[in-house]
C-alpha cells in the first residue's frame, strides 16, 4: 500500500490574504481610507494682492467624512474642523517678502470633532500656505498671499 501526503496550501494561502485584509481594513484608521483633496483661491474682499483659501480633505468612500481649513487674506484668520473620523494635522506658513525662507510654521492637531480658529498677524504680500491632512497620509495644501 502507498501513503501519499496531500499539502493544501491553498486554504493556508485564503487564510493569509483575509488576515491581512482584516488588518489592513481597520475602520477608523486614515491609512485605511482612500483620501480626496482640493484647494480653493480667490483674491480677498477688501485687501488687495491677498487670498481666501479652502485647503479640504474628504474620504473617497464617503464625502461627509472630512475635514477643512480656511484662511481668510483679510484679516489673516485660519478656521479648521475635522469631522473625517481620523486625526488631522492643520499647518499655516508664511515665507519671506522674497519667498526664500520660512518666517513662520504654526501646526496643531485635531481629533475628530475638533475644530480652531486662530487670528495671526503676517506682514502684507507674503506667501503664506494652509494645510490639512492625515498623519503621514493625504494633505491638502493651498499657497496664496498674506
Amino acid at each position: 500500500m502507498r501513503i501519499t501526503k496531500k499539502a493544501n496550501f491553498t486554504g493556508a494561502f485564503v487564510l493569509m490574504a483575509a488576515a491581512t485584509t482584516l488588518v489592513l481594513a481597520v475602520p477608523g484608521t486614515a491609512q485605511a481610507a482612500a483620501w480626496s483633496t482640493s484647494c480653493d483661491k480667490w483674491a480677498a474682499d477688501g485687501d488687495p494682492g491677498s487670498n481666501d483659501l479652502v485647503a479640504s480633505l474628504w474620504r473617497t468612500s464617503d464625502s461627509t467624512k472630512a475635514a477643512r481649513a480656511s484662511f481668510k487674506g483679510k484679516g489673516e484668520t485660519l478656521s479648521a474642523r475635522n469631522w473625517a473620523g481620523a486625526s488631522m494635522t492643520v499647518s499655516v506658513e508664511w515665507a519671506s517678502a522674497d519667498g526664500s525662507k520660512v518666517e513662520r510654521i504654526w501646526d496643531r492637531a485635531l481629533w475628530t470633532g475638533d475644530s480652531v480658529n486662530m487670528n495671526f498677524d503676517i506682514p502684507e504680500g507674503r506667501t503664506v500656505w494652509v494645510s490639512i491632512g492625515t498623519p503621514g497620509g493625504s494633505t491638502a495644501v493651498c499657497k496664496g498671499k498674506a
